[in-house]
Protein backbone atom coordinates (compact mmCIF):
# COMPACT_ATOMS: atom_id res chain seq x y z
CA UNK A 1 0.00 0.00 0.00
CA UNK A 2 1.34 3.26 -1.17
CA UNK A 3 1.31 6.41 1.53
CA UNK A 4 0.02 9.42 0.38
CA UNK A 5 1.79 12.30 0.70
CA UNK A 6 0.07 15.26 2.19
CA UNK A 7 0.44 19.21 0.57
CA UNK A 8 3.97 20.70 1.32
CA UNK A 9 5.84 17.13 1.75
CA UNK A 10 9.33 17.05 0.75
CA UNK A 11 12.51 17.66 1.51
CA UNK A 12 11.98 20.47 4.21
CA UNK A 13 14.52 19.92 6.23
CA UNK A 14 18.10 22.74 6.43
CA UNK A 15 21.08 22.01 7.36
CA UNK A 16 21.68 23.80 10.55
CA UNK A 17 25.32 25.22 9.19
CA UNK A 18 23.37 26.78 6.16
CA UNK A 19 21.27 28.78 7.91
CA UNK A 20 22.49 33.22 8.58
CA UNK A 21 23.33 34.13 11.39
CA UNK A 22 24.85 31.77 12.74
CA UNK A 23 23.69 30.50 15.94
CA UNK A 24 27.03 31.20 17.47
CA UNK A 25 26.51 35.00 16.55
CA UNK A 26 23.14 35.35 18.09
CA UNK A 27 24.26 33.54 21.63
CA UNK A 28 26.69 35.96 21.53
CA UNK A 29 24.56 39.00 21.57
CA UNK A 30 22.32 37.30 24.14
CA UNK A 31 24.86 36.90 26.29
CA UNK A 32 26.34 40.59 26.25
CA UNK A 33 22.87 41.45 26.18
CA UNK A 34 22.03 39.61 29.55
CA UNK A 35 25.41 40.76 31.33
CA UNK A 36 24.93 44.25 30.63
CA UNK A 37 21.47 44.14 32.29
CA UNK A 38 22.87 42.51 34.68
CA UNK A 39 25.60 44.78 35.61
CA UNK A 40 22.95 47.79 34.95
CA UNK A 41 20.68 45.66 38.26
CA UNK A 42 23.80 45.95 40.14
CA UNK A 43 24.97 49.50 39.45
CA UNK A 44 21.34 50.30 40.41
CA UNK A 45 21.69 48.43 43.86
CA UNK A 46 25.16 49.30 44.62
CA UNK A 47 24.12 53.48 44.05
CA UNK A 48 21.19 52.18 46.36
CA UNK A 49 23.70 50.98 48.95
CA UNK A 50 26.20 53.98 48.96
CA UNK A 51 23.69 56.42 49.30
CA UNK A 52 22.34 54.81 52.37
CA UNK A 53 25.88 54.65 53.63
CA UNK A 54 26.26 58.30 53.02
CA UNK A 55 24.94 59.00 56.58
CA UNK A 56 26.81 57.87 59.48
CA UNK A 57 24.56 56.17 61.42
CA UNK A 58 27.08 55.20 63.91
CA UNK A 59 27.46 57.99 64.87
CA UNK A 60 24.12 59.76 65.00
CA UNK A 61 23.70 61.86 68.52
CA UNK A 62 21.20 63.80 70.40
CA UNK A 63 20.66 67.15 70.71
CA UNK A 64 23.86 68.69 73.08
CA UNK A 65 25.98 65.72 71.91
CA UNK A 66 28.74 65.49 69.45
CA UNK A 67 30.20 63.28 66.87
CA UNK A 68 33.66 62.74 65.04
CA UNK A 69 34.43 64.29 61.61
CA UNK A 70 36.94 63.56 59.11
CA UNK A 71 37.95 66.09 56.77
CA UNK A 72 39.53 64.98 53.52
CA UNK A 73 41.01 67.45 50.79
CA UNK A 74 38.68 65.68 48.68
CA UNK A 75 35.84 65.22 50.43
CA UNK A 76 32.59 67.44 50.92
CA UNK A 77 31.37 65.95 54.94
CA UNK A 78 27.89 67.32 56.00
CA UNK A 79 25.51 67.36 58.56
CA UNK A 80 22.58 65.22 58.28
CA UNK A 81 19.35 66.03 60.85
CA UNK A 82 16.37 63.26 61.35
CA UNK A 83 13.25 64.95 60.04
CA UNK A 84 11.09 66.73 61.25
CA UNK A 85 13.91 69.01 61.97
CA UNK A 86 13.18 71.98 63.90
CA UNK A 87 14.27 75.53 63.51
CA UNK A 88 16.89 76.84 65.09
CA UNK A 89 19.55 74.34 65.22
CA UNK A 90 22.84 75.12 65.93
CA UNK A 91 26.29 73.32 64.80
CA UNK A 92 30.10 73.97 65.95
CA UNK A 93 32.70 72.32 64.53
CA UNK A 94 36.14 72.29 66.65
CA UNK A 95 39.21 70.39 64.91
CA UNK A 96 43.04 71.32 63.77
CA UNK A 97 42.03 74.08 61.68
CA UNK A 98 39.33 77.02 61.08
CA UNK A 99 35.92 75.12 59.52
CA UNK A 100 32.89 76.75 59.03
CA UNK A 101 28.97 75.70 57.64
CA UNK A 102 27.42 76.76 54.83
CA UNK A 103 23.63 75.51 53.81
CA UNK A 104 22.82 73.64 51.05
CA UNK A 105 20.85 75.41 47.95
CA UNK A 106 18.81 72.09 47.27
CA UNK A 107 17.23 69.62 49.85
CA UNK A 108 18.18 66.13 49.99
CA UNK A 109 16.88 63.48 51.92
CA UNK A 110 17.49 59.16 52.67
CA UNK A 111 15.16 57.54 53.91
CA UNK A 112 15.77 54.49 55.80
CA UNK A 113 13.96 52.03 57.79
CA UNK A 114 11.33 54.70 58.45
CA UNK A 115 13.00 57.11 59.31
CA UNK A 116 14.34 60.18 57.14
CA UNK A 117 17.48 62.17 56.94
CA UNK A 118 17.92 65.49 55.57
CA UNK A 119 21.08 67.16 54.55
CA UNK A 120 21.37 70.50 56.46
CA UNK A 121 24.79 71.69 56.61
CA UNK A 122 28.23 71.62 54.55
CA UNK A 123 31.26 71.34 56.19
CA UNK A 124 34.32 73.55 55.01
CA UNK A 125 37.36 73.04 56.68
CA UNK A 126 40.94 74.26 55.55
CA UNK A 127 42.76 71.84 57.27
CA UNK A 128 42.01 68.04 56.93
CA UNK A 129 41.93 66.52 59.74
CA UNK A 130 39.45 64.75 63.10
CA UNK A 131 37.10 67.09 64.00
CA UNK A 132 34.08 66.99 66.94
CA UNK A 133 30.67 67.85 65.50
CA UNK A 134 28.52 69.49 68.20
CA UNK A 135 24.30 70.57 67.85
CA UNK A 136 21.84 71.57 69.64
CA UNK A 137 18.38 72.84 69.18
CA UNK A 138 15.76 75.08 70.96
CA UNK A 139 14.09 71.92 71.66
CA UNK A 140 16.51 69.55 72.33
CA UNK A 141 14.83 66.93 70.96
CA UNK A 142 16.57 66.29 67.59
CA UNK A 143 18.77 64.00 66.21
CA UNK A 144 21.82 64.62 64.07
CA UNK A 145 24.32 63.18 62.53
CA UNK A 146 27.33 63.60 60.28
CA UNK A 147 27.86 62.31 56.75
CA UNK A 148 28.57 62.40 53.07
CA UNK A 149 27.22 65.91 51.28
CA UNK A 150 28.03 64.83 47.64
CA UNK A 151 24.02 64.43 47.68
CA UNK A 152 21.86 64.24 44.64
CA UNK A 153 24.18 65.21 41.68
CA UNK A 154 27.02 62.75 43.13
CA UNK A 155 24.08 60.06 43.04
CA UNK A 156 22.97 61.01 39.53
CA UNK A 157 26.00 60.92 38.21
CA UNK A 158 26.65 57.18 39.32
CA UNK A 159 23.18 56.16 37.96
CA UNK A 160 24.12 57.12 34.98
CA UNK A 161 27.44 55.38 34.68
CA UNK A 162 26.51 52.21 36.73
CA UNK A 163 23.01 51.69 36.11
CA UNK A 164 21.17 53.57 32.76
CA UNK A 165 24.22 53.44 30.25
CA UNK A 166 24.62 49.66 31.01
CA UNK A 167 20.75 49.01 31.16
CA UNK A 168 20.16 50.69 27.84
CA UNK A 169 23.25 48.93 25.92
CA UNK A 170 21.54 45.90 27.13
CA UNK A 171 18.21 46.74 26.06
CA UNK A 172 19.85 47.94 22.61
CA UNK A 173 21.44 44.63 22.16
CA UNK A 174 18.40 42.79 22.89
CA UNK A 175 16.57 44.46 20.33
CA UNK A 176 19.50 43.25 18.03
CA UNK A 177 19.29 39.67 19.25
CA UNK A 178 15.15 39.71 18.26
CA UNK A 179 15.93 41.17 14.58
CA UNK A 180 18.65 38.45 14.36
CA UNK A 181 16.08 35.62 15.27
CA UNK A 182 13.79 37.02 12.78
CA UNK A 183 16.40 36.91 10.07
CA UNK A 184 17.51 33.73 10.86
CA UNK A 185 14.00 32.60 10.75
CA UNK A 186 12.81 34.09 7.03
CA UNK A 187 16.30 32.70 5.83
CA UNK A 188 15.69 29.14 7.22
CA UNK A 189 12.16 29.10 5.26
CA UNK A 190 13.82 30.45 2.25
CA UNK A 191 16.15 28.00 2.17
CA UNK A 192 13.36 25.25 2.64
CA UNK A 193 11.40 26.65 -0.61
CA UNK A 194 14.56 26.68 -2.69
CA UNK A 195 14.70 23.00 -1.50
CA UNK A 196 11.22 21.86 -1.91
CA UNK A 197 11.36 23.58 -5.53
CA UNK A 198 14.70 21.45 -6.31
CA UNK A 199 13.14 17.99 -4.80
CA UNK A 200 10.13 19.02 -8.23
CA UNK A 201 7.33 18.95 -5.65
CA UNK A 202 5.72 22.44 -5.60
CA UNK A 203 6.34 24.56 -2.01
CA UNK A 204 3.04 24.53 0.34
CA UNK A 205 -0.06 26.49 -1.17
CA UNK A 206 1.53 26.46 -4.53
CA UNK A 207 -1.18 24.26 -6.03
CA UNK A 208 -3.71 21.49 -5.06
CA UNK A 209 -2.88 18.55 -4.09
CA UNK A 210 -5.18 15.31 -4.02
CA UNK A 211 -5.43 11.83 -2.64
CA UNK A 212 -5.64 8.48 -4.73
CA UNK A 213 -8.92 9.14 -5.20
CA UNK A 214 -8.66 12.52 -7.36
CA UNK A 215 -10.55 15.65 -6.83
CA UNK A 216 -13.29 15.64 -3.63
CA UNK A 217 -15.69 15.86 -6.17
CA UNK A 218 -14.93 12.68 -8.18
CA UNK A 219 -14.74 10.22 -5.10
CA UNK A 220 -17.73 7.66 -4.23
CA UNK A 221 -18.27 4.96 -1.95
CA UNK A 222 -16.13 2.02 -2.32
CA UNK A 223 -19.14 -0.11 -1.53
CA UNK A 224 -21.25 1.16 -3.84
CA UNK A 225 -21.27 0.07 -7.56
CA UNK A 226 -19.22 2.15 -10.17
CA UNK A 227 -21.97 4.32 -12.10
CA UNK A 228 -22.72 1.88 -15.04
CA UNK A 229 -22.05 -0.85 -14.07
CA UNK A 230 -24.62 -3.69 -13.80
CA UNK A 231 -26.70 -3.49 -10.41
CA UNK A 232 -26.01 -6.95 -8.74
CA UNK A 233 -29.49 -8.33 -6.89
Amino acid sequence: MSKHLGPGAGPSHVDPSLIRPRRGVLAGVWVAAGLLLLGAVAGFVLTLVSAVDAIDRDQAFRSGGSARVEVTADGEPAVYGQAPVPEGADCTLDGPGEAKFSPYGARYTVKLNRTTWVRLLRIEADTPGTYTLRCTDPAGSATFAPGDGAGLGALANTLLLRSALPGLAGLALAGVAVALIVRRSRHRNRLAAEALGRSGRPPHGDGPSYGPGGPAGLQHDPWQSPPGAPRKE
